[in-house]
């Protein structure tokens, strides 16, 4: 073989082997971009992540002020301690000391009158004294309204504050109406008192800590609860 021939022939080998690299770099680019459109598929799926981690968020940081809240219990107690006085069925009170310290000085159902002697609502008025050694403490009471002319019966329970407390030869006077005055407790406005205009039988029963329980009885004349001048 000539030279000639050789040169040709080592042409078409270096054409068929440029021909080869070519292939094998188009396949290579060609594969490249296979793998990159995989890639270019999962970033809706990390966007759609990136977005639930943000309401996940957003759920967290809620405006406290429009979020739900957890009943208050003492909010709850403040609702029961402070709600509309009920008749009761039956009297709680649970008493049985025999020393007699605790005294009902008075019992008023009208014509009551005020610390400076003015006219006052008529209303339910207990005076009570202390003639023992010790404080006493943990009031209760037990009042009864009863009408005269129908026999109808109602009966209501005050367990006092605390803080009303007597002192040895000391005296105090619990009052049951709605003035929120200091001694003053509430009571049902619709009760028989304010409602029924018959006569009616009123009984009291007082108790407290470490003295024996006392009662007292009068009378309301008929005509419903009088106004103060």
């Amino acid at each position: 073989m000539n030279s000639t021939n050789q040169s040709h022939g080592a042409k078409r080998r270096s054409a068929s082997l440029f021909t080869a690299l070519l292939l094998a770099s188009g396949g290579t680019l060609v594969s490249c971009g296979s793998k990159s459109e995989p890639t270019a598929k999962e970033a809706p799926s990390t966007t759609a992540g990136s977005s639930t981690a943000n309401v996940a968020n957003t759920s967290v940081t809620t405006d406290p002020t429009t979020a739900p809240r957890p009943a208050d219990s003492s909010t709850l107690t403040t609702v029961r301690t402070g709600g509309p006085v009920l008749p009761v069925a039956d009297n709680p009170i649970s008493n049985a000391s025999t020393v007699q310290a605790l005294k009902i000085v008075s019992v008023l159902v009208e014509n009551n009158v005020d610390s400076s002697g003015k006219a006052a609502p008529d209303h339910l008025e207990i005076a009570l004294s202390n003639t023992g050694t010790t404080k006493l403490t943990a009031f209760e009471t037990f009042y009864t309204f009863t009408d005269t002319a129908t026999g109808v019966t109602e009966n209501y329970y005050a367990k006092l504050p605390a803080d009303f407390t007597i002192a040895p030869d000391g005296s105090r006077t619990a009052h049951f109406d709605n003035t929120g005055a200091a001694d003053h407790f509430p009571v049902n406005q619709f009760s028989l008192y304010y409602t029924d205009t018959n006569a009616l039988d009123v009984s009291v029963i007082v108790s407290a800590n470490d003295s024996a329980l006392q009662t007292a009885n009068v009378q309301k004349d008929a005509g419903g609860p009088e106004t103060a001048d």
